[in-house]
């Protein structure tokens, strides 16, 4: 029998990061956007934005200098060309490289002084760990707090609002014009599927895996693929052997191959040799960043996943 091998700190910091922010998702979900609609082609400044706990952060003009405690905002801030108004963002941010020429922060074990020294005129934090929000509200500093969209369409959302908070709304109405039509072309090709194959979607050798209702989840969801993580009353839940193998995966999805898991490990593994997926050679790996970070590659990974699942029809 082989050895499990658990994964890095830091990998598992980011998962159960992800984790805790989806579950806070829901209470971020009503917020309301002030200001011209996206198809208005400038901003009028100051706008007002309602944060995921419920309170308003009004911004005065463009920021100029911002903090991005988030990979997912980092990448959308490059991507509609605000990059440039980067000056920190946080560990995880390592796409564009760009993001790595930044002063790096740390959101996971968040240094107020660290912060603060960046003297940013916009901080845009997801997760609140150690109260990091309201530290930095009590210290009088301009926190954009958005949680984790609970699914695809929320990151459209976030693009369009990240647009109109640094003025680039032209370039990320695009870019979300774009993704959405690739969105369209996938669906349309699946439009005749009732039902998609059975997938487990593996997050770590410990089997935590990614359910329906969690943002790693909607991406099958749009598949049409049967989540063997259906009923979990938890999005990141830590399935059992038993389990996945009574529930028959067709295709098993890696998101921690970088980390040393395969298709040869997971064949290895005690009576997973029945599993559907390894009789059929149906395991693959995936990039765990693209597969679960809420930026602009997320639609990169669904149409990865849509080979992966229907290689037929893509």
């Amino acid at each position: 029998m082989k050895t499990r091998r658990a994964l890095p700190i830091g990998t598992v910091a980011a998962v159960l990061l992800l984790a805790s922010a989806l579950t806070l998702a829901a209470c971020g979900n009503d917020r309301e956007e002030t200001g011209p609609p996206a198809s208005q082609p400038g901003v009028d400044f100051p706008i007002t934005v309602q944060r995921s706990d419920g309170r308003e952060i009004t911004i005065q003009e463009p920021p100029e200098r911002i903090a991005s405690l988030s990979p997912g905002a980092t990448e959308i801030l490059f991507a509609i060309g605000a990059g440039e108004n980067v000056a920190a963002s946080d560990n995880f941010s390592d796409y564009p490289p760009e993001a790595e020429q930044t002063t790096k922060l740390d959101a996971f074990e968040p240094n107020l002084e660290a912060i603060v020294a960046v003297e940013a005129d916009l901080i845009i934090v997801a997760h609140n760990q150690d109260n990091v929000v309201e530290a930095l509200d009590d210290l009088g500093e301009p926190v954009l707090y958005l949680v984790v969209p609970e699914g695809v369409e929320g990151v459209f959302e976030q693009i369009r609002l990240f647009g109109r908070v640094t003025d680039h709304q032209e370039e990320a109405e695009d870019l979300a014009r774009s993704l959405e039509a690739r969105i369209v072309a996938i669906e349309a090709k699946l439009a005749d599927v009732d039902q998609g194959p059975r997938v487990f979607h593996e997050l770590d050798n410990t089997l935590y895996t990614a359910a329906p209702d969690s943002f790693v989840g909607d991406l099958y969801n749009l598949l049409k693929a049967q989540n063997v993580a259906a009923g979990s009353d938890n999005p990141y839940p830590q399935l059992t052997q038993e389990i996945i193998i009574e529930r028959d995966p067709e295709v098993i999805i890696l998101a921690d191959e970088e980390f040393g898991e395969t298709p040869e490990t997971v064949k290895s593994r005690p009576g997973w040799d029945v599993i559907s997926a390894v009789k059929n050679d149906r395991i693959h790996g995936i990039d765990p960043n693209t597969v679960s970070r809420p930026g602009p590659r997320v639609v990169d990974a669904l149409e990865e996943l849509a080979r992966l699942l229907y290689p037929d029809r893509f």
